[in-house]
């Protein structure tokens, strides 16, 4: 076991990590059985914005939490591909609303397919 991620005690966060996503899988859990619920109730009325609105926000957060959770799971490189992809789609968002000229090319394909993938290399100490 790494010595950096142990606590005073001597053992391993894993238990309070572990803590923490049961948590939020319970609490994901009972907001879908709500939003289900809503939806039933309200079923033969006229439609309901808010419930509508409840169900996309918690489908919304299962997904983030499926996708945070994968790479979590992977361990380091799994959370380090998924902090890779997350900068490089938004370096994307941002290069496509900024003011770019014809001389930036050279610089934009350093900084994509050069400098983003480097920054993310698992080096050792």
């Amino acid at each position: 076991m790494n010595p950096a991620a142990m606590n005073q005690t001597g053992t391993s966060n894993l238990k309070g990590t572990l803590f923490i996503a049961a948590g939020a899988l319970l609490l994901l859990a009972a907001l879908t059985l709500l939003a289900g619920w809503l939806q039933l109730v309200l079923r033969g009325g006229p439609p309901h914005s808010l419930v509508e609105h409840l169900n996309q926000r918690v489908h919304a957060w299962w997904a983030m939490t499926v996708t945070a959770g994968i790479p979590l799971l992977a361990g380091r490189i799994g959370v380090i591909v998924l902090f890779a992809f997350v900068s490089f789609t938004a370096l994307r968002e941002f290069l496509t609303v900024a003011p770019t000229r014809r001389s930036d090319l050279q610089a934009m394909v350093m900084a994509f397919f050069v400098m983003l993938p480097f920054q993310y290399l698992p080096l050792r100490h």
